[in-house]
């Protein structure tokens, strides 16, 4: 689709470094990228490569594909980290405090606030954030990745909606659980709530574990938005920027990337789910 998409990486690549562009230096240039080789071949050429683990050649700079991307994974992870504490430190207590006082004030307050937090877009958060936090008051950094203070608004840019949408999962979950039929034994018992709770959370935990996986993966991805937004050089910024100036090899290395982190990522949430629950290994629950 990006070869079909209008412009010739060829007279980018001579724009960008002050070359005359004529027939003749397209031409060469054309040559030099490979792309004067239909595209089939082209991306055989790259799928055999891959097999030898040589991702390519950056035709911007000149770099192996490897070690361009490889800085970029790196500020992702590291943007990822404050979300994931968000999630594990907020959403998990509030979504179990909500189940655990269904229908009550604090459960109708905290639903509220997440249901408002999720439908802020990530692009309005930041801009509001850097009003507040960089405009205003000039606490925090706007832009670029030079210290850890640096992350502290991006990351908390994601992780409003994440803890958002979490800690209605979370909610739902429980709530799920404590609707069948040991946990409502256990009340006609007098068992105390936080108990059962502790009873309920592995089953509940389950579909949780699976939607952090497909976040975690999301995350280590990049998130574009944000990242152009905060001057951030992570993975989405590293797609946008390849795909804008038609670096083939570039794009295909990040939607590897991207392929691999979705698989893996998943595959190891599927196997924790697996050794959490013996049911689904002896095949009683679907997956």
């Amino acid at each position: 689709m990006l070869r079909a998409a209008p412009g010739d990486a060829a007279r980018l690549y001579l724009g960008e470094r002050a070359i005359d562009i004529s027939e003749e230096t397209v031409a060469r240039a054309r040559r030099e990228l490979g792309l004067d080789r239909p595209p089939a071949a082209q991306y055989l050429s790259w799928l055999a490569g891959v097999a030898r683990l040589d991702w390519g050649v950056s035709s911007a700079t000149k770099e192996p594909v490897v070690r361009v991307i490889a800085p970029r994974l790196r500020v992702s992870a590291l943007l990822a980290l404050p979300v994931l504490a968000a999630i594990v430190l907020a959403a998990f207590p509030l979504g179990l405090c909500c189940a655990l006082g269904q229908r009550g004030a604090f459960d109708t307050l905290i639903r509220a606030a997440a249901v408002a937090l999720g439908s802020v877009p990530s692009f309005c958060a930041g801009i509001l954030l850097i009003l507040f936090f960089s405009v205003k008051f000039r606490v925090l950094p706007s832009f670029g990745a030079g210290s850890a203070v640096h992350y502290l608004m991006p990351g908390l840019t994601l992780a409003l909606g994440a803890v958002a949408y979490y800690t209605r999962l979370v909610r739902s979950s429980f709530l799920e659980e404590f609707s069948k039929e040991y946990i409502r034994s256990g009340r006609a018992r007098g068992i105390r709530p936080l108990t059962l709770a502790r009873s309920a959370a592995k089953n509940a935990a389950l579909p949780v574990i699976s939607s952090l996986g497909l976040s975690l993966a999301h995350l280590l991805g990049g998130q574009a938005v944000v990242e152009k937004l905060f001057g951030l050089p992570g993975m989405g910024s590293c797609l946008i920027d390849s795909v804008m100036r038609r670096d083939y090899a570039v794009t295909q290395g990040c939607v590897l990337v991207y392929v691999l982190l979705f698989s893996l990522i998943n595959l190891a949430a599927d196997l924790f789910c697996l050794w959490l629950d013996p049911k689904i290994r002896a095949g009683k629950v679907p997956l």
